[in-house]
């Protein structure tokens, strides 16, 4: 791949991803402005109604407006990706730079305890803390985030090792630099840019978690909207209203597409041997 194209195909990346980024930002911070009715108006008479001039995405099973419901889950969705890639970023940081950084017992036990959480599948994982924890839009966000833990913690410890091995960092020691400032100044602001960019693709990572809990009912409760649960309710009226399932299917597809497309045009715009290439 010659310099042009690895350049255009970071412009791609980066802009595409970007759009659909902004436009599920967007919506979930502006969304009691831009949304056309209330996502908790029902109105009987008009359920079931095909996209139309008053209701241009149509309305579900309760005569609610699906653009509007459709917006609004977009805020949770956001809301709760932020908490929960927050949580696994701060956390798995904390733990891999800790566990690298001091080495022997300390990386031996918190790594262990890492692969622990590691082996089981996410959605279990999920399922499982949220039976424990008990259900609720917070809770989720505790669950999701905890999930990510030992996906950040590996990459901050792998990220920390490599940066052990530099000479600085041994000029930091020979001076008599205290662990605590070594952390702070020479290794944190040289890992934090590879999880910050895994922190994009966990976006979307998120997004599918907390629809699929929504979706199981363990999310977002009704009648809170949340695109897992509109689409739970829109796949027992496919035959009639295809669009109650749709809707929110394209939306989600649009969010998780956008982290996911950002994300990598992130890695590569970081990435030292594409710049080196180009």
């Amino acid at each position: 791949m010659g310099p042009s194209a690895i350049s255009w195909r970071r412009s791609r990346l980066l802009l595409i991803g970007g759009v659909f980024v902004g436009l599920v930002i967007l919506s979930a911070i502006f969304a009691d402005v831009i949304a056309p009715y209330s996502p908790y108006d029902i109105d009987v008479a008009d359920k079931l109604q095909p996209p139309s001039r008053a209701h241009w995405l149509g309305t579900d099973e309760f005569g609610r407006d699906l653009l509007s419901r459709t917006i609004h889950a977009a805020r949770i969705s956001v809301k709760v990706a932020t908490v929960a890639v927050s949580v696994g970023l701060v956390g798995g940081a904390l733990i891999g730079i800790t566990a690298a950084y001091f080495g022997g017992p300390i990386d031996l036990v918190l790594m262990r305890f890492m692969e622990l959480l590691f082996s089981f599948p996410a959605i279990l994982l999920a399922i499982v803390l949220m039976a424990a924890l008990g259900t609720s839009l917070l809770n989720a966000m505790a669950a999701i985030g905890i999930i990510f833990i030992p996906g950040f913690s590996r990459l901050a410890r792998a990220a920390t090792q490599e940066v052990l091995r530099q000479q600085y960092i041994e000029a930091a020691h020979t001076i008599g630099m205290s662990d605590r400032r070594i952390l702070t100044r020479e290794i944190l602001p040289n890992v934090i840019t590879p999880l910050l960019v895994e922190a994009m693709a966990a976006f979307a990572y998120a997004v599918l978690l907390e629809s699929s809990l929504s979706f199981l009912g363990l999310g977002a409760q009704p009648p809170e909207p949340s695109w897992g649960n509109m689409l739970n309710s829109g796949r027992g009226f496919m035959d009639q209203a295809p669009w109650l399932g749709i809707v929110p299917g394209i939306a989600m597809f649009i969010g998780v597409l956008g982290f996911n497309l950002l994300g990598d045009g992130l890695r590569d715009f970081f990435d030292p041997r594409l710049r080196e290439a180009q």
